[in-house]
């Protein structure tokens, strides 16, 4: 059995729960920004940038660059900040003596100083190892939103892998000032929120790719803009995966 392996040490934008406390306006969150760490792995320094943010709704978002795999964009599952110590919790998969891939739990928690601007914690997934981040910027970029393009909206596909198996994916597209911004969900892996690290895409062809961790989605709208038919691309893996437009999401008037 197979599913989707967007990073074995997976990291990146998720809606955590709510920080502990007075929460302030996402603008002034006091861990907002970027920040970077190393630590050693089997002799090798890897190499991590951390973007940390808040939501609308105020709800924690973490980002973390893998620098030397060249990976970014992959989704936190959990964690909390009560003014002084951070915990991030992240999900990877590991293969089982049958060699079936089995879900994993890794955690990285912290001190942070008093003046927000370094972070001194462990990593831990099947042994700990020291990592400590220090800050690189003070302020986390938030996009404006841009006219939408035809590709804007809600998108929900079904991966078919065989033998009753399904995963579930939904893509949120939204157009910003630095372009077309995508973020996906899979109820199934257990995220929300994974940031896409490249977005292209062309109106008059229809065309798009979406580059999720170590996954490429590309494919064409249909004429009547209510689907995507695409192909998924990962090391080892590829799927074609139809996705539907869902419709917009009605708000109560005030």
């Amino acid at each position: 059995m197979k599913t989707i392996v967007l990073r074995v040490l997976l990291l990146g934008w998720g809606l955590l729960p709510t920080l502990a406390g007075a929460q302030p306006d996402p603008a002034t969150f006091p861990l907002a920004g970027d920040w970077a760490g190393a630590f050693v792995y089997q002799g090798a320094t890897q190499h991590l940038v951390l973007h940390m943010n808040t939501t609308p709704e105020r709800k924690m978002t973490a980002l973390l660059d893998h620098i030397d795999q060249n990976v970014s964009g992959d989704p936190a599952i959990g964690g909390s900040f009560d003014g002084t110590h951070l915990i991030l919790r992240f999900f990877y998969w590991k293969p089982n003596s049958d060699r079936v891939l089995e879900y994993k739990v890794a955690t990285y928690e912290a001190t942070v100083n008093a003046s927000a601007s370094e972070m001194t914690g462990v990593w831990t997934q099947e042994g700990s190892w020291p990592l400590n981040f220090k800050r690189k910027t003070w302020q986390a970029k938030n996009p404006k939103p841009a006219p939408p393009t035809i590709f804007d909206g809600d998108w929900a596909g079904i991966e078919e892998e065989g033998g009753g198996l399904q995963i579930h994916f939904i893509f949120h597209l939204r157009n910003t000032e630095d372009g077309l911004m995508a973020l996906l969900d899979c109820p199934d892996e257990h995220f929300k929120g994974a940031l896409a690290s490249k977005v292209s895409y062309d109106g008059e062809s229809r065309q798009i790719s979406i580059t999720v961790g170590q996954a490429i989605f590309a494919g064409k709208m249909t004429a009547d803009g209510k689907a995507l038919d695409t192909s998924m691309t990962e090391p080892g893996y590829h799927f074609l995966i139809h996705f539907d437009r869902l419709a917009p999401k009605m708000t109560a008037p005030n």
